[in-house]
């Protein structure tokens, strides 16, 4: 799919603004998306799709900005490993509770993938990563509860990301309710929304 195409499959101009080429795509990905519009909206949802990556790849090669910097090696053996990342813009996504155990960021998957990385470091040890799920897991340690696993698995809306979790203890005790350890995870990410 070439420029133009792409353009007209999203309708939009080929001089339109960025924001507005955005807005453009989530306009019509969420109609035609297959969760809203089924089966019948697979094939027009990929054309969506592949129109707004080919002018994202086009912007991206009008741009002057040189490439992000590498993620930081991986820590020795025995060492924490503390990540830290900061937006282009340096702001943190906004947070929305949406159940006891679910959370919504305001961001695409990975850029709330990232925040969750560090919001995670403030509550716990991570100590499972999968980049590709992704999923993300942190050993959470509280005064009088158990030794407890926080799983956090995301999937990516057309308007933002959603964040599953699940509290279980390791220990012989029960853990704590999921309510109070999503609590801490959303006010970590809340105190960098706040800077």
């Amino acid at each position: 799919m070439d420029h133009t195409e792409a353009a007209r499959v999203l309708g939009v101009r080929s001089d339109t603004p960025w924001p507005e080429v955005r807005r453009a795509y989530r306009a019509r990905i969420r109609i035609r998306h297959p969760d809203r519009a089924g089966a019948s909206g697979v094939t027009d949802a990929v054309r969506i799709i592949e129109a707004f990556r080919t002018l994202d790849a086009a912007r991206a090669e009008r741009a002057s900005d040189p490439p992000p910097p590498p993620p930081p090696p991986f820590a020795e053996p025995g060492q924490r490993r503390v990540f830290r990342w900061v937006s282009p813009d340096g702001t943190a996504p906004s947070v929305a509770r949406i159940d006891s155990d679910t959370l919504a960021l305001d961001a695409p998957a990975d850029e709330t993938f990232r925040w969750l990385i560090e919001a995670a470091n403030d509550i716990g040890e991570i100590t499972y990563v999968d980049r590709s799920g992704p999923i993300l897991e942190v050993l959470c340690r509280f005064e009088g509860e158990p030794a407890t696993s926080l799983m956090i698995t995301l999937q990516g809306r057309v308007d933002g990301t959603e964040v599953f979790c699940t509290a279980e203890s390791i220990e012989a005790r029960p853990a704590p309710p999921t309510a109070a350890v999503v609590d801490l995870l959303e006010l970590a990410l809340r105190r960098r929304q706040a800077g």
